[in-house]
Parts: C-alpha cells; structure tokens; sequence
C-alpha cells in the first residue's frame, strides 16, 4: 500500500508541478559545507529504499541527471556567496549508489567538511516557474569528523583556560540589577570581538544594583567604566562607574 502511494504522489508531483519546457545548466562553482546526518540512511532497509526513491524520482523523470540513482546530499553550507546557493538545498552526487553504498557514504561522511567540485544548476521551466536542481560528480572532504570533534575539543578547552583582568570602557545597551547588557567596546586591553563572543555581550554584576539604584542611573549615551574579571566564558564586573556627564 504504502508503495503505491508513494507512486502517486511521486505522479501528482510531476505533473501539477511541469509542464516540462526548457531546460538548461549552469556551472555554480565549487561549494563547500557540513554534511548532514539524515534519519533515512538508519531507517530499516525498505523504507530507506522508497524514500530515497521518493528523493530522487522528479529529477530523474525530467533527466536532470547521468546517472540512474545518485545521491542527494544536505549541506550546512559554510560559503553564503556562491552564486545561486539559495535555489538549491539538496546537492546530488551524480553517480550510482545501491542502499548499502548509500548507507556507507553517510556512515563514513557525516559531520565531515566536504567540497562539492564544480556544482551543476539545472533549471526546468514549468508551468508553476523555474524548478532547479543541484549536481556534481566529484569531492573533496576538507576535515573529517574526527578532525572537527577534535578541533571543537581543543577550542572549548583554550576557551575555558582563558583568562583576562582588567579595566574597559563601555558603552550600554540595557541595565539590570544583575547584568550589563554592552553595545560598545570603546577602550581596554581586549578587542571588542573576543569581549562580545566570550560574554555574549553580557557582564554579571559582582554586587547587584538594587532596583531603585538601576532606575536612578541614566545610562542611555554613556560611558561605564567596568573592572573587568574573564574566567573562561565567566564575565564578572567586579565594579561599574557610569560616566557623570
């Protein structure tokens, strides 16, 4: 049953979508990005089948590809400027996979840094607009997973070890009894990316201001000079003075 559904679904598909006209390929480049773990490639071995079919079955009616079972890809892409990256959210290896080959691919490929080499853009004009769909038939793996676990486990740990001490200025974007809320980095010995990144722009008052004390402080244009303590991603102001002018 659930064969045939898939099957008509597949047919309304094609047809509500085209009524195909032309069609033409154009060269985007060489894309990069995360390889994206799908549930597909655990499900048991039938339902992975129909729905890779499923996956697959438009553009291989419209004969958008070489190959008789390529493989679509999902992509966290790290390259926003490729052109016409946003027409596409799944990328096809246009090459031959049986279910296992599939399967493998992703168990070994997942979570790992891929350049997909000279991506194709084939566009079909339909009746409801232009359809488009990604191919490529070569890649580069760029880090594997075990690389970016690694190299994840390596930043958290400097992250953590990291420690500063000092006196900053800032500018203010909200204030409250406990926290500071910052907008601006005008001065101190740390640039304002490693301050906003390690703080989320947010310093937790050491002694927290009473709620009377934070309406009576006009911090709207000024400037606060902060006493700064980082322990890590711990950022503690131990004192803040607001300029009087």
């Amino acid at each position: 049953m659930f064969n045939i559904m898939l099957f008509f679904v597949s047919i309304l598909i094609s047809f509500s979508v085209f009524a195909v006209g032309e069609k033409s390929t154009e060269s985007i480049g060489d894309i990069e990005g995360i390889l994206n773990d799908e549930k597909i490639w655990a499900a048991h071995e039938l339902v992975a089948e129909q729905t890779y079919q499923f996956k697959i079955g438009q553009p291989l009616s419209l004969g958008v590809f070489d190959a008789k079972r390529p493989l679509p890809l999902k992509l966290s892409v790290t390259d926003k400027d490729v052109a016409g990256i946003s027409y596409c959210t799944t990328y096809f290896l246009d090459k031959d996979f049986s279910l296992k080959e599939a399967r493998a691919f992703f168990e070994q490929f997942a979570g790992s840094k891929l350049k997909l080499l000279n991506v194709q853009q084939v566009k079909i004009m339909g009746g409801g607009g232009p359809i488009r769909w990604c191919k490529f038939t070569d890649y580069n793996v760029l880090v594997n997973k075990q690389e970016r676990e690694l190299a994840k486990q390596n930043k958290a740990t400097a992250d953590n070890a990291y420690q500063f001490e000092g006196t900053i200025k800032v500018l203010v974007a909200r204030l409250y009894p406990s926290r500071i809320i910052m907008s601006k980095l005008n001065a101190g010995d740390i640039t304002q990316e490693n301050l906003f990144e390690r703080c989320d722009k947010t310093l937790i008052i050491a002694s927290p201001l009473t709620k009377s004390q934070v309406r009576a402080i006009d911090y709207r244009h000024k400037e606060a000079t902060v006493n700064l303590k980082i322990e890590g991603r711990n950022c503690v102001a131990n004192s803040v003075v607001f300029d009087a002018k």
